[in-house]
């Protein structure tokens, strides 16, 4: 499947080491990271019950027949080939209490597999094997309709299933073990809440089950044995920007991982709290404290336990000098170009933190964050608005500027810095096709122009039907989805138009993000052309042009090949001039 990618974060980058896992990570950054090459992608993980500080994970469709063992910071182990058995799409990895491996080969996107299976190996000793042999197959069919899969796990010897549908997310189980002999399923029942399942764990003892999606993750909990009651009942529940693929229980915490080879460690504290978790890709105030100014404020690290909260990891305290004086802490954030920003922070609070105000470049920007809670909690992702930045370095600044009458101190707690881009997206299209991948030139030729197209005209689509432009909306978040409004098949291309409006000649940058094959003409030049292997991730690329004075013809050529097929589009706009039509005379 597609590699799902992170928001683009216009901004300096952290660096994160991974040769050792940092015991002091919070659960929002990465506790490390698969650095070696042939693990790809993980798609199922398992701790090892037998040999401590091991995790076994393996990589999807198309790869070898491989399982490696890492250390949790993502350092490899061993590489052990499995005998006995392929990796057409190896989607889930379990693991039970005789301490054997159990393999999915669930993947169905298709949905016209006929040959999926669950392999069981012993678990082999990643300090001195390299190789394990397949000791069972156990071929399965559903009871009714052929579904996707990408989640296993193991309860009492025997796998369960959990679909990966985007509408419901159902759990299935083997009636019996009987090696070779292909069974139908049990449905056991479906997921509250829980939908397009990418990975699913359940806890030594049973008594937890977690089920992660891209954004999403699920902890059930109750009785052991009875799982049927368990996943209808309130899950613990997380929304998160790690774009999850595989999770599974260390004791009572979690370990998930992605298709971009994160690995993160998510507390049990943290999780049965449900407090939200920040992005990763924020600047970390720690790193930035060498460049950072004070003024009228006593500043320190502080780790997140002595603030009391059963994590790890570490903020920047300060508090005021005397109360009632200016106070403030100023660090330099670089952006690449000049645009209007979202400035965002990620705050501790609790009973003894004050009022703060965020100000950019001298400018105070929204209105003071109130730090105060009864308990405290760190992570918590403040929004403060938006504000023109310029190219190169800018100055964030940090004041306490008072105190809720609970609370009893003054102080301040911060763990990162946010910033993105925050110019407004093209949120309407005129959309036309679908056409045969093999017509794209001749399409271009008919519909590159420095001027006004012609919207009224009919062309010649897919199977000689009539095609003619429409209009499309695009979702909340700036996503064209032309694969809704267009309902193409692979391999076929589209296209989407938008005129931009300039008070005057203006230098800017586009910020465009797509999957599959894209192409941008602006007033009839070609000023970008990629093929991306990847789900569209907006501003995923920043393209310099200039746009003329009045309406500028924005035309953009999408080909695809599978899967989701979209697009975002914005240009920057610092000033606020910009509009955007689908026809010039609005």
């Amino acid at each position: 499947m597609k590699l799902l990618s992170h928001l683009l974060i216009f901004m300096l980058g952290i660096g994160l080491s991974t040769a050792a896992a940092a015991p002091d990570t919070p659960p929002w950054q990465p506790i490390g990271q698969y650095t070696h090459p042939n693990i790809r992608e993980s798609s199922g993980i398992v701790t090892s019950r037998q040999f401590e500080g091991v995790y076994w994970t393996l990589n999807d469709s198309g790869n070898p027949a491989t399982l490696y063992a890492t250390k949790l910071n993502g350092e490899l182990i061993q590489e052990v080939a499995i005998k006995g058995s392929g990796n057409f799409d190896w989607e889930a990895l379990g693991i039970d209490d005789k301490n054997q491996l159990w393999i999915g080969e669930i993947g169905n996107n298709s949905r016209l597999r006929f040959d999926l299976k669950v392999v069981v190996i012993a678990e082999p000793n990643p300090f001195t094997e390299t190789e394990a042999k397949v000791i069972a197959s156990y071929p399965y069919r559903y009871p009714n309709e052929n579904v996707d899969a990408e989640g296993l796990f193991i309860v009492e010897d025997i796998p369960y299933i959990v679909s990966k549908e985007r509408e419901r997310a159902v759990l299935y189980r083997f009636p019996a073990l009987k090696a070779d002999t292909k069974q139908v399923l049990e449905r056991v029942g479906e997921f509250v809440e829980a939908k397009f399942i990418t990975g699913a764990g359940v806890s030594e003892d049973g008594t937890r089950l977690a089920v992660c999606t891209y954004d999403a993750l699920w902890v059930y909990h109750g009785a052991a044995g009875n799982l049927a009651q368990m996943i209808q009942d309130t899950p613990w529940s997380l929304p998160h920007r790690f774009y999850g693929e595989a999770v599974c229980f260390d004791g009572d915490d979690l370990i998930l991982t992605n298709e971009a080879r994160d690995i993160y460690h998510l507390p049990q504290f943290w999780y049965e709290r449900e407090w939200a978790l920040p992005p990763k890709d924020t600047r970390s105030a720690i790193d930035l404290l060498p460049k950072t100014a004070t003024h009228g404020v006593t500043v320190q690290i502080e780790d997140y336990r002595t603030a009391g909260i059963a994590i790890g990891g570490s903020h920047i305290a300060f508090t005021p000098e005397g109360v009632g004086e200016t106070a403030s802490l100023t660090v330099p954030v670089e952006v690449r170009y000049r645009d209007v920003y979202e400035i965002r922070a990620v705050l501790t609070r609790g009973q003894e933190y004050g009022q703060v105000q965020l100000s950019v470049n001298g400018t105070a920007v929204g209105t003071p964050y109130d730090c105060y809670s009864s308990e405290p909690i760190a992570g918590t992702l403040v929004s403060f608005g938006t504000a023109p930045l310029n190219a190169g370095e800018n100055r964030i600044t940090l004041s306490p500027v008072g105190k809720s009458s609970e609370a009893t101190g003054y102080k301040i707690g911060v763990d990162s810095y946010q910033v993105l881009n925050a110019s407004p997206y093209v949120k309407r299209y005129m959309v036309l096709g679908p056409f045969p991948k093999t017509d794209v030139n001749t399409v271009n030729e008919l519909l590159r122009t420095q001027g006004q197209l012609d919207l009224k005209k009919t062309y010649t689509g897919i199977d000689g039907k009539a095609v003619h432009w429409r209009e499309a909306t695009t979702r909340t978040d700036g996503y064209l989805d032309l694969r809704r409004d267009l309902s193409p098949t692979p391999m076929t291309a589209g296209y989407a138009l938008v005129y931009v409006h300039a008070a005057k000649v203006t230098d800017s940058m586009m910020l465009i993000g797509s999957d599959d094959e894209i192409a941008v003409w602006l007033n009839g030049t070609e000023i970008h052309r990629k093929n991306i292997d990847a789900g569209a991730t907006a501003d995923a690329n920043a393209v310099p042009c200039q746009l003329k004075a009045g309406w500028n013809t924005v035309l953009c050529q999408k080909v695809d090949n599978g899967w989701s097929w979209g697009l975002y589009l914005r240009f920057t706009d610092a000033d606020g001039i910009l509009r955007y039509a689908t026809q010039p005379a609005e």
